[in-house]
């Protein structure tokens, strides 16, 4: 056994190193002290640091964990506002293709009560086809928009309610599911409100179509109506008035809701009245059998100082026939200024006949007709006539040199000089 060594001891390492043998060569250095323990101080220090640690590590996932909560809640709520955006614009979209649908099916009966006329579907105008087409694809975006507007519409979300905060301890993936399911209708919405819009777009378009092609039927229509007037030169004027007014209605396309079947019908029976009018003047201008009644026309006119006169021939005229001479005028200022004069049968016998007094009576009657004239209205309407009319035409005819019962004596009583004279100055 080696014993242990002391300090300032030298152990030769030949012998046994016992206590009782002598050192060999010299001097023997001490042995290294023993490690001491660790204080508990180290230990105390180690602990507090893992706990910190440990403590650490929880605070940043506690953090963590309520950032993603925050950022959560801040998607719901935006996704909650999207939704409600949405919402309201597929209500309003809805809105929109209804109250487009009402107008355009509005305009779609009024044309296809035109298209359904007789007149309308005599007329071989190739504008009346297009009407005819536009019609049928304007019927068809109707189908397709009475489709759309029975598709169900979103209801509007309560924003205010839906955006309250979520429950205490509403876990953030749940958070997060519910923004991405209220994401998800938002863009249903969106989709449907797309739709409603792109149909009443589309159907706008073709309400547009027919309003062009009716207008362009209307127009056309209006072309022919009036190269049929100026073909028509020995018609009356009143049936060429009358033509002329829904001529004017045809043409205006801010007239267009005036311009239903019952229009129509009115224009061809227009159209048919100056047919008329100019076949019967034509037959009668060649018919010898009517040249007294010319001869007192041209005469009447060659009087009227440019006022356009139409005549119309009848058994009685204001309530007189047979041996009595019996004429009216009737007198407008519009249209350039026109008239029509009525005479009965017995003008023209007596007029055959050589009878001043019928010559009288037409002067009487053209009379009438000059107060519309510029240089004679204001002598009609001033203090010696007063606007008295028969008086006025009875002077007129007096001034013309016919001091006859025929000129209006008879009837109304002879005018003093003075109205003559001032009369005399409407020539």
């Amino acid at each position: 056994m080696i014993p242990e060594p002391r300090y300032g001891e030298r152990i030769d390492p030949a012998s046994g190193g016992g206590p009782d043998e002598a050192p060999v060569g010299g001097f023997t250095p001490p042995p290294f002290p023993a490690q001491p323990p660790a204080p508990r101080r180290h230990q105390a220090l180690r602990v507090v640091g893992v706990v910190a640690a440990l403590v650490g590590v929880v605070a940043l996932l506690l953090g963590g964990f309520h950032g993603w909560t925050v950022v959560a809640d801040q998607r719901r709520a935006d996704a909650v506002a999207l939704l409600a955006d949405r919402e309201s614009g597929a209500v309003e979209a809805h809105g929109a293709l209804t109250a487009r649908t009402r107008s355009s099916q509005a305009e779609a009966d009024r044309v296809r009560g035109v298209i359904g006329s007789g007149p309308f579907a005599a007329d071989p105008d190739p504008s009346a086809e297009t009407l005819r087409t536009a019609l049928g694809a304007l019927d068809l975006a109707l189908f397709e928009a009475g489709e759309a507007a029975a598709t169900p519409v979103p209801v509007e979300t309560d924003e205010p309610a839906a955006a309250d905060p979520a429950p205490p301890f509403t876990l953030p993936w749940e958070l997060m599911a519910e923004a991405e399911q209220l994401e998800a209708d938002a863009h249903r919405a969106d989709t449907v409100a797309t739709g409603l819009l792109a149909t009443a777009e589309a159907t706008d378009d073709a309400e547009e179509a027919v309003v062009d092609a009716e207008a362009g039927y209307f127009s056309s229509l209006a072309t022919r109506a009036q190269a049929e007037i100026d073909a028509s030169p020995l018609a009356s004027r009143k049936t060429q008035v009358d033509l002329s007014y829904l001529i004017d209605t045809a043409a205006d396309p801010g007239q267009a809701d005036y311009r239903d079947s019952a229009f129509l019908a009115s224009f061809q029976s227009a159209q048919q009245a100056l047919r008329d009018s100019q076949a019967v003047e034509t037959m009668e201008a060649s018919d010898p059998a009517f040249a007294t009644r010319r001869e007192i026309e041209e005469y009447a006119r060659s009087l009227s100082a440019g006022v356009v006169l139409d005549f119309v021939w009848a058994p009685e005229v204001n309530g007189l026939g047979a041996n009595w001479l019996s004429g009216t005028a009737e007198t407008y200022d519009s249209d350039g200024g026109w008239s029509i004069i009525s005479l009965n049968y017995t003008v023209e016998e007596a007029w055959a006949d050589g009878d001043e007094n019928a010559r009288a009576l037409v002067a009487h009657e053209v009379g009438h007709t000059q107060v519309i004239r510029d240089e004679c209205a204001p002598l009609f309407t001033g203090p010696v006539f007063a606007s008295e009319p028969e008086t006025w035409a009875t002077a007129y005819s007096i001034s013309l040199g016919f001091d006859l019962p025929g000129s209006g004596i008879e009837a109304y009583g002879r005018p003093t000089e003075e109205q003559i004279a001032t009369a005399a100055e409407c020539r």
